[in-house]
């Protein structure tokens, strides 16, 4: 197994570790009250492993960011070394921002009549900021999302996202359904975003 792999691994073990303790929960709606705890756990273990893997002159923001002159909060920001956000916020110059990502512990979570729109939702935010500032990219990171069915015309999520995102900037560690491991996506995702800082 190589390091990347190796990586991948990690990063599953420990959200999957999180991801389990909510659901020993036995009541659903005491369930559903967890899901924002566990999408900053996953913010949180996304961002210590991407941390090791940039070039030394980049770090990553804290969850919930802001980039200035933006109301929109992002999960995480790849930014300049030694940038600070703005007094008393956690929002940053948009010139010191590289790129922006988008961090899910089970993809988007709708039927098929809303998961377009929900999809979409995320790409205007991102093309929001690309028109002023053409120069912050945008990634699309998941723990886990169906993309493997087990019967013929269902939703294959992370086609439809990869779809609308663009196949390059979308990234799951693991399919939902099958619990199988999506093997090579740290590896894109790295690859990715070494080509963005370059």
């Amino acid at each position: 197994m190589d390091t990347n792999s190796k990586t991948q691994e990690d990063i599953i073990d420990k959200i999957g570790g999180v991801i389990k303790n909510k659901q020993s929960i036995q009541d659903k709606n005491e369930r559903k009250k967890w899901n924002r705890y566990v999408g900053d756990v996953c913010c949180r273990i996304f961002r210590e492993f991407i941390l090791k893997y940039l070039p030394q002159n980049y770090t990553v923001s804290y969850p919930n960011a802001y980039i200035i002159g933006f109301p929109t909060e992002f999960d995480l920001l790849i930014l300049n070394k030694d940038t600070k956000p703005d007094k008393y916020t956690n929002a940053f110059r948009p010139e010191k921002v590289r790129c922006v990502f988008e961090i899910k512990a089970r993809g988007i979570n709708v039927g098929r009549e809303g998961l377009e729109k929900e999809i979409t939702k995320i790409k205007n935010k991102f093309e929001e900021v690309r028109k002023k500032y053409s120069h912050i990219s945008f990634l699309y990171l998941t723990y886990r999302e169906v993309n493997k069915t087990k019967r013929a015309g269902s939703i294959k999520y992370l086609d439809e996202t990869r779809k609308i995102l663009g196949p390059d900037n979308v990234f799951c560690l693991k399919d939902s359904r099958s619990g199988e491991t999506n093997p090579g996506e740290w590896d894109r995702l790295i690859n990715r975003l070494t080509k963005i800082l370059q």
